[in-house]
């Protein structure tokens, strides 16, 4: 039995691999350092349009669209993330402006009525789960908005899909993003290069694998050498063993 998500692109129903956490956010993070310098200028850009506020939506759509895993074949230009930014602007700012100023209430609430003792402290927790959802929804939205590029209604629509589908993973994946920029944000220079980057890569990676996109390795063997491999024909013989043939031919010749 199968999904069918927003892309068309059918969805098996079962439950993923006990270990797909770990190995998302591993590749995650490896797909930043393949591209680490052009990763590391598409963040500091980023954040000189989120400092100019107005370049600050349709840029973080740019920059889900760079950190697509499926772009690891050819090395994104800033002359793609410029054509992303130009076509994404109206539908960044309609996801931001139905996200974003949910997200400032909830904090100005938590700033407000947190530790005090009115009434509405009471509240506080239930503005803690919502802010968390509400972060969580709005990040996966831009994923969605940047690597497939989905309008504002497409984009609700898949990430609440995967928020859905998917809701212990999608606050792990949260925790372990905050941790991350905590950390990152104590170091400064570490947030300021490879922040934003990072964060992309990872929620691309869950993103994509919760929809059902498939996402091909340049890495992995051909399907070929995986039949060889299976069936034990020309091992792999790794560094070592490739080490000690190259030392033996010369003593053999």
């Amino acid at each position: 039995m199968c999904l069918v998500a927003l892309s068309g692109v059918p969805i098996p129903s079962e439950s993923l691999p006990p270990l797909l956490f770990f190995k998302l956010l591993w590749r995650g993070i490896r797909d930043l350092f393949e591209q680490f310098l052009t990763m590391s200028m598409f963040s500091i850009v980023w954040w000189l349009c989120v400092i100019l506020i107005v370049p600050g939506p349709p840029a973080t759509v740019a920059l889900f669209a760079m950190a697509d895993p499926r772009r690891q074949t050819s090395t994104p230009e800033m002359s793609d993330a410029v054509a992303v930014f130009r076509s994404s602007f109206r539908r960044a700012w309609g996801f931001a402006l139905c996200t974003v100023p949910l997200i400032l209430i909830l904090v100005w609430n938590l700033t407000a009525f947190a530790g005090t003792s009115q009434y509405l402290a009471a509240m506080v927790p239930l503005w803690v789960i919502m802010l968390l959802l509400l972060a969580i929804l709005t990040v996966e939205g831009f994923s969605v908005a940047g690597t497939m590029e989905s309008g504002v209604k497409n984009a609700f629509r898949g990430a609440m899909y995967v928020l859905v589908s998917r809701p212990f993973m999608s606050i792990s994946f949260a925790i372990v993003l905050i941790a991350l920029s905590f950390f990152m944000t104590i170091t400064v220079l570490p947030m300021l290069l490879i922040g934003p980057a990072l964060i992309a890569c990872i929620v691309n990676r869950f993103v994509l694998t919760v929809l059902g996109v498939e996402i091909i390795d340049p890495l992995s063997p051909t399907s070929e050498r995986a039949y060889e491999h299976e069936r034990g024909i020309n091992p792999d013989k790794g560094f070592i063993g490739r080490f000690r043939n190259e030392t033996r031919r010369p003593r053999q010749e």
